[in-house]
């Protein structure tokens, strides 16, 4: 039994704060507006119990943007507050971000979560290092998997056998990592405009991943390379579309600053010139 914590003990959090909470297995994530009220995504809000085991499929992709109080949020479990060192939007900025996607009903474990919520509102990115994590935890056991039993016991057969076992098993290996990393790399209701476009070409990274993974475990197979054979394949999936993501994603952030920057000059240039006007007008009635 985990222990009931008081949120009412917990000192108030600065508005606009990332409240992670944590439950058995998981964390959840959302964004304190104020007046004990806290914006988050209700899909896998609440303490899993037994019985829902069987209702998984619908907590993982069913969920809507809600507004309760803190104490349903922690749902016993308290919270703390996630630091954001290069927060783009802070204080009353991320409550109304949070508030444009109140009732959004997009809620989807790998793709649009809690976190990846809360991140956009604070940071402007769809970001989940939880699932980030995930992908590369199947990754990781896939290659172990491969390394430490299929690989060896294909050594022991002939040519043609160990190429069909280790090959096809690395194939289906790598495609089960692809398929999850395509997942998260779906464009929920609730995401728009670049961020749909990033996923497209992240999820194009994934397929070219997945194409190149049976031709490594074939070179691998022939070569005798562990790497090529076990490891490559099931990474290169989530490599592909992570890494492809994450160039375009880059790329996009780069754009927004400098655009960014030239609405500055451009309000400093208008605002300098609205100054020069001011004192000229100010000039000539002094002058009459």
């Amino acid at each position: 039994m985990s222990e009931i914590v008081d949120e009412s003990k917990i000192p108030e959090p600065p508005l606009g704060s990332h409240l992670l909470s944590p439950r058995a297995g998981f964390n959840h994530h959302g964004l304190y507006i104020g007046n004990g009220r806290v914006i988050h995504y209700s899909g896998m809000a609440r303490t899993l119990t037994r019985k829902d085991i069987l209702r998984l499929p619908g907590l993982i992709r069913y969920g809507c943007v809600v507004k309760t109080s803190i104490k349903k949020f922690c749902d016993g479990h308290g919270f703390r507050v996630v630091e954001h060192p290069q927060a783009k939007f802070t204080g009353a900025a991320a409550v109304e971000r949070a508030k444009k996607r109140l009732y959004e009903r997009s809620y989807y474990l790998y793709s649009n979560n809690c976190e990846h919520f809360v991140n956009w509102c604070i940071d402007d990115t769809f970001k989940s290092p939880t699932v980030t994590k995930i992908l590369i935890g199947f990754a990781l056991l896939g290659f172990l998997v491969h390394a430490l039993g299929i690989s060896r016991l294909s050594r022991k057969l002939p040519a043609v056998a160990q190429l069909l076992l280790s090959g096809i098993s690395a194939a289906i290996g790598s495609f089960l990592v692809a398929h999850f990393t395509l997942d998260a790399m779906q464009p929920a209701e609730g995401i728009r405009g670049r961020e749909r476009r990033n996923r497209y070409f992240g999820r194009l990274g994934t397929w070219c991943g997945f194409a190149l993974s049976p031709l490594v475990a074939i070179i691998g197979i022939r070569k005798r390379s562990t790497l090529a054979e076990s490891l490559f394949p099931f990474f290169l999936p989530v490599v592909g579309g992570l890494g492809t993501y994450a160039t375009f994603r880059l790329k996009d952030t780069l754009d927004r600053d400098k655009l960014r920057k030239e609405r500055a000059k451009k309000a400093e240039k208008a605002e300098a010139a609205e100054t020069v006007s001011a004192d000229e007008s100010s000039s000539e009635k002094i002058s009459q």
